[in-house]
């Protein structure tokens, strides 16, 4: 037999040999996690003549001694409240068509760190041009920008102001030539026979040159006035003069420029008028007692030299006014403090007179419990 054959015989033999007795040791898993323990196994009784199978329990699984337990992670909170657009708006409407204006957004509450971006939006961005956006600086709750708007017919445009879905918006008005705004004489009552030169008329954007306003009387034989009067480049008024001629209860002047038009009437009488009283107002109208109001009363006339005196008085116990107020010299209105307890409540009637003529107003006052 050959050398050969012999080891191989021998190798085999020992392979059956170790077989025998007994299973071959599993090397150990290199990964690292739960581990299984073995369960006790249930053997048969000995000395029985047929062997019971081995019952074995599933392996348990436990945990490696050491390992961290992890907490469930902690909420973050939850985001500030995103800021919304309260207002847009622009500083001169309207606008001469090629000119420019300033416009302004205000936000609902201070910008965060970083800012707060606002997107803007025109609908006429051939004829008013603004930015895509503009940013609130942190901490603050307004910023502004520039509307850019280009020569041609006269347009409105709407502006838009969005955070978000949220937006708000203004109109623009793009003109493409001034118009009379108003125009206002001196004084409501002239007296005598005189000239007064501080009238003014008024256009709604900056003259963009020198620019003539047709001015007419109602009655020149009352009032004379002169046939035009020029604002000049880049102003948007003017003054001019009148003279009054002959009394009348009423007369007025108009101011033209191209289709647009505005008036202002006044009294011409021969002697310094005695002003009535035409109106009587209160802000607030309502109170809580232990406050106050502000009265405006208001003259049909200008108050004559010295001034003109108003008596006032209230109808309700705890709310009082002045026994008297003076309008001064030249003007047509004043105001006075109304003033409250706090044991008052209910209306009280404030009452204005200067000889026949009388105004009332009513002043709510609620009691401090309400």
């Amino acid at each position: 037999m050959g050398v050969s054959v012999l080891i191989r015989r021998i190798t085999l033999a020992a392979l059956v040999a170790s077989l025998a007795g007994g299973m071959l040791a599993m090397p150990a898993s290199s990964k690292t996690g739960p581990v299984a323990s073995a369960s006790k196994c249930k053997k048969g009784k000995k000395g029985s003549h047929k062997k019971k199978k081995r019952k074995c329990g599933r392996p348990s699984v436990s945990s490696i001694p050491g390992q961290a337990t992890h907490s469930t992670p902690t909420q973050p909170p939850p985001p500030p409240p995103t800021a919304q657009v309260s207002v847009i708006g622009v500083t001169d409407n309207p606008v001469l068509a090629g000119d420019s204006t300033t416009g302004h957004v205000t936000i609902n509450r201070t910008a965060p760190t970083g800012g707060q971006t606002v997107t803007l939006q025109s609908d006429q961005p051939a004829r008013a041009a603004v930015p895509a956006s503009v940013v609130v600086a942190a901490g603050q709750t307004s910023a502004t920008f520039m509307v850019d708007t280009t020569a041609g017919a006269s347009v409105t445009a709407t502006l838009t102001a969005s955070i978000g879905a949220g937006n708000v918006n203004t109109q623009l008005s793009v003109v493409s030539d001034p118009s009379v705004k108003s125009v206002a004489l001196e004084r409501q009552c002239f007296t005598g026979s005189s000239t007064f030169n501080s009238n003014r008329v008024s256009l709604d954007v900056p003259a963009p040159a020198d620019t003539p306003v047709a001015l007419q009387s109602s009655n020149p034989l009352v009032l004379t006035v002169p046939p035009t009067v020029s604002v000049p480049s880049g102003s948007s008024s003017a003054l001019f003069g009148v003279a009054t001629v002959a009394p009348s209860s009423s007369v007025t002047v108009t101011a033209t420029l191209g289709s647009s038009q505005a008036t202002d009437s006044a009294s011409v009488s021969p002697t310094s008028p005695n002003p009535a009283v035409t109106g009587l107002a209160l802000a607030p109208d309502t109170v809580t007692a232990g406050s106050s109001s502000a009265g405006t009363v208001t003259l049909d006339c200008e108050a004559p030299a010295g001034g003109a005196v108003v008596d006032l008085s209230s109808s309700l116990a705890g709310v009082t006014v002045p026994l008297t107020v003076t309008v001064p010299q030249d003007q047509l209105s004043t105001t006075f403090q109304v003033t409250t307890v706090g044991t008052a409540s209910g209306d009280a009637t404030i009452t204005a007179s200067r000889g026949a003529s009388q105004e009332t107003a009513v002043l709510h006052v609620n009691d401090l419990g309400t």
